[in-house]
């Protein structure tokens, strides 16, 4: 209570601490980052190993079976996932769920270690494995590119120039373009033709690697200067593919276009497609970081987006497939709903049970309490989504325990006539440490949450934090602020009628309370027998030959006090 006597003789000093926390809770919750739900870590990994050449068959015999047996010997793997395909193999390793987020890039390590350690084991012919541990990125703006009578080459080319300049927004990770189908150019020989000319199948690939290949063409120097040459006859499309000279055996030289066919197309059979209304389209899906105010994000992707299709030519639309940044801002909007509802619902309620001030007094340390808690949430790495929003609505109930307790005490106090220096002090001092504990039990409740070694305590953690510190919060408050309020706010007198006639002793429900509690102690099951007597008053009988005098005059001291803390006149007799 040292506390409350210091802002008791500095009001001024309180009430300037009072608009600071105010300030700082609505800075704080402007600044932390806004998500549709907590960012949990994807505890997986991908290995590609590439053979060209080589049979589905023949990856599993001699490049998984090796790869697997590797990749099991890691520790807290839950599975690995096999999928052989001709000239490649995919491993997916999962770890277990108990693998914490700060230690999961010590997994990743060692298992890039194993696979490069492997490498060297892999048949000749197979590519360096790739490891893939990047998966935890989640998409939460979803746009659909759609152009009337454009291939997919020109929107690919579009598409990609709109990513570009949709990296550019901070907070914006990373985009993917989906739905693009790939193209190919096949070039197909006539045996007839091969074989009058004297071309092998071979000649063709080594001249179809060499032509693609980026060489050094050496320097060239002329006085003090050098100058470096280039070769610039690299392969762009299929007609320089149709001019590529190939050497016969008999060392004439002659064109590709005139022994084989060469033509572009799509990949067949197509792998992937992505349509909007029937439409053939492009998905631009954008990742944010995890740091991120969501709706902030959003609005300037939404104006970045809406500048760049303004360069691109007529017949591309673009259109909203999925927008996290609503759901965030719904949300949001709905929490400060329910904040205000609680506050509204608090102040009603306790002005018709404690008085209009009595409301007040509560209602605005419900209202700093949520505001002090924001700074320390955003010191402890919090964010908003709907695990701590949840949270807090949770806590909405038991954060007015502690204040209601104590602007009780007061009222009672004060309308027994105790003078100011006694009855802001006495129920705090009385009953600060009870409320603690109280308050740290409540607070326990999600504790198990918070420790969970898993996914679940990643996920659902923020529960435990945000119950904690916001029931803490409103401890001190109410120790504080409810007494410092109480002096301002409360008259000087007691009156005993107006707006606080509910806390007057006399009242109907005191009075119906009393009588209650009477009946119910007049009809227990003891060796005690209720006299009627006149109203607000009670006699108490004992029977001397079952309990000593001593005991007798020490159970009328007791029981004296629990009736006169109802509003009795209690005479006791043996």
């Amino acid at each position: 209570m040292k506390m409350t006597e210091f802002f008791m003789r500095r009001p001024v000093l309180f009430w300037s601490l009072m608009a600071a926390i105010l300030i700082a809770g609505v800075l704080a919750f402007v600044q932390m980052p806004k998500l549709e739900d907590p960012a949990v870590s994807a505890k997986q990994a991908m290995v590609v190993v590439a053979w060209p050449g080589a049979s589905a068959h023949e990856m599993e015999l001699k490049v998984a079976q090796l790869m697997e047996d590797e990749l099991r010997a890691l520790p807290n793997v839950k599975k690995v996932k096999t999928e052989c395909r001709n000239g490649s193999a995919m491993f997916t390793v999962e770890f277990q769920m108990t693998v914490l987020e700060k230690e999961l890039e010590q997994h990743f390590d060692l298992l890039r270690r194993k696979v490069n350690d492997a490498t060297s084991r892999l048949p000749q012919g197979c590519y360096s494995p790739v490891v893939v541990d990047d998966m935890m990125d989640v998409y939460g703006i979803f746009y659909a590119l759609t152009a009337d009578g454009y291939d997919y080459p020109e929107m690919y080319k579009y598409a990609k120039y709109l990513r570009r300049e949709l990296l550019d927004v901070k907070g914006v990770k990373r985009i993917n373009i989906i739905g693009n189908r790939d193209e190919v150019i096949n070039i197909i020989l006539s045996k007839e033709q091969i074989t009058r000319n004297g071309v092998v199948p071979t000649q063709i690939m080594s001249a179809l690697q060499a032509a693609g290949k980026t060489v050094d063409a050496g320097k060239y120097r002329s006085g003090d200067e050098q100058i470096t040459l280039y070769v610039d006859s690299a392969v762009e499309s299929e007609e320089d593919i149709r001019d590529l000279q190939l050497r016969t055996l008999d060392g004439k030289r002659i064109r590709l276009g005139d022994i084989a066919r060469v033509e572009r197309t799509f990949a067949e059979p197509q792998r992937n497609g992505f349509f909007v209304n029937g439409k053939s389209a492009l998905a631009i899906c954008i990742a944010m970081e995890e740091s991120a105010i969501v709706p902030d994000v959003g609005k300037a992707v939404d104006g970045r987006l809406a500048e760049a299709m303004k360069h691109v030519p007529v017949g591309f639309e673009s259109e909203k497939i999925f927008f996290q940044p609503d759901k965030v801002d719904e949300a949001i909007s709905s929490f400060m709903w329910n904040l205000v509802e609680s506050v509204a619902i608090v102040i009603l309620v306790l002005i018709f049970t404690m008085g209009f001030r009595s409301g007040l007094i509560i209602g605005f340390g419900l209202v700093l309490t949520v505001a002090v808690s924001f700074p320390v949430l955003l010191v402890c790495g919090t964010t908003l989504q709907r695990i701590s929003l949840g949270a807090f609505i949770v806590a909405m109930g038991m954060l007015v325990d502690n204040a209601v307790v104590i602007m009780d005490g007061i009222l009672i106090d004060k309308k027994r006539g105790l003078g100011p220096k006694t009855y802001l002090y006495r129920i705090g001092r009385n009953t600060a440490m009870p409320l603690l504990g109280a308050t740290v039990i409540a607070a326990s409740t999600f504790l198990c949450v918070y420790l969970s070694p898993d996914t679940a305590g990643e996920y659902a953690g923020d529960l435990f934090l945000v119950l904690c510190v916001s029931l803490l919060a409103s401890w001190v408050l109410a120790l504080v602020q409810v007494p410092v309020c109480a002096k301002s706010w409360l008259s000087k007198r007691e009156k005993t009628t107006g707006s606080d006639s509910g806390a007057v002793m006399n009242s109907p429900v005191h009075r119906f309370i009393r009588r209650a509690i009477g009946f119910l102690i007049g009809y227990k099951k003891d060796d005690y027998r209720r006299s009627v007597l006149p109203a607000g008053s009670l006699y108490l009988r004992h029977d001397e030959s079952k309990e000593p005098l001593l005991s007798r005059l020490r159970l009328q001291t007791v029981r004296r006090r629990v009736f006169l803390s109802f509003g009795y006149r209690c005479r006791c007799r043996a």
